[in-house]
């Protein structure tokens, strides 16, 4: 437990710094966040999906049933909060940013060094066929969800096909499966580019966390939200697990990737498109603060 606290330590510390970094720089002077986030959608992202891609092996059973998983999660909890959000009578921009928040967990920057101690390097290489998707989904599926609260479905989609997220994964995929690595300058070029993603949406995650007021705490739909991934999550998650008969480690890896606190990058894609980026913002700090309480208990049973 004490290694399991370390590594808590050692990758939320970055973190904090990282968005307080952004919180003083908001401070001192006005932030054009819309710019960065262009910046990390359309230059940032796409790097580091072919990176990630090309780096893969898309082979074997075990990928089938990551794929599936991911897939029907994604189904799952898109229905969980749509129906939500009508129960409780959202608005367009609130029920998008709960839906954002509900189907993205930030299973890359913080989920996979929680799996390198917890369940080892092969937990870590499960871990990383898993984020791969999460990757893709949240930078093409999300920005469809994001977009749509100041578009319709039409408008969306071929905002969608003008930016280079989706090629760079059909890219990606491709050499992926041809097991054809990128040419070492592009190569080098897209790991320097691909890197600077987390910590860019971090900074847009502080620049956003500085302009939210403190009013936003007793909105009930941020706490709809928090509930929605700590506890929705991870018990519909275990469901389908035992549904699609994944047990053992992949099981264990799914179960914590899929409940790791929401996706920052859901701040930058509702920044991008005027979404509630206040609610999503609080989202994200509360979840990942009580991601100290609610992982370790996840890992133990898992």
């Amino acid at each position: 437990m004490s290694a399991y606290l370390h590594l808590l330590m050692s990758t939320t510390v970055p973190i904090l710094i990282i968005c307080l970094s952004g919180m003083l720089l908001q401070q001192r002077r006005p932030v054009d966040t819309k710019l960065l986030a262009d910046i990390g959608l359309y230059i940032f992202a796409p790097a580091l999906i072919v990176k990630a891609l090309t780096d893969s092996r898309l082979q074997g059973r075990t990928v089938l049933d990551i794929f599936f998983f991911t897939v029907i999660m994604t189904l799952v909890l898109w229905i969980l909060a749509f129906l939500t959000a009508k129960i409780f009578k959202m608005p367009n921009k609130t029920a998008q940013a709960l839906t954002l928040t509900t189907l993205f967990s930030n299973s890359n920057n913080y989920g996979l060094p929680v799996l390198l101690l917890a369940f080892g390097h092969r937990g870590f290489a499960l871990g990383a066929i898993y984020v791969i998707g999460q990757i893709i989904l949240v930078n093409i599926l999300g920005m469809y969800i994001a977009s749509r609260s100041s578009m319709n479905g039409k408008q969306a989609l071929i905002q969608i096909s003008k930016t280079p997220l989706i090629y760079a994964a059909i890219a990606g995929a491709a050499l992926s499966l041809l097991h054809q690595p990128l040419p070492i300058g592009i190569d080098e070029a897209a790991q320097l580019l691909g890197t600077a993603y987390p910590a860019l949406v971090l900074l847009i995650l502080g620049v956003q966390l500085r302009r939210t007021h403190r009013s936003g705490l007793h909105r009930p739909e941020v706490w709809t939200g928090v509930i929605l991934r700590i506890m929705a999550v991870p018990l519909l998650a275990t469901v389908v697990l035992k549904l699609l008969g994944i047990h053992g480690l992949l099981a264990s890896v799914l179960l914590v990737q899929v409940s790791m606190p929401a996706a920052i990058n859901t701040v930058l894609l509702a920044e991008k498109y005027d979404g509630d980026t206040g609610m999503i913002s609080l989202i994200v700090s509360i979840t990942t603060i009580l991601s100290f309480v609610y992982l370790p208990v996840l890992i133990y049973f898992g």
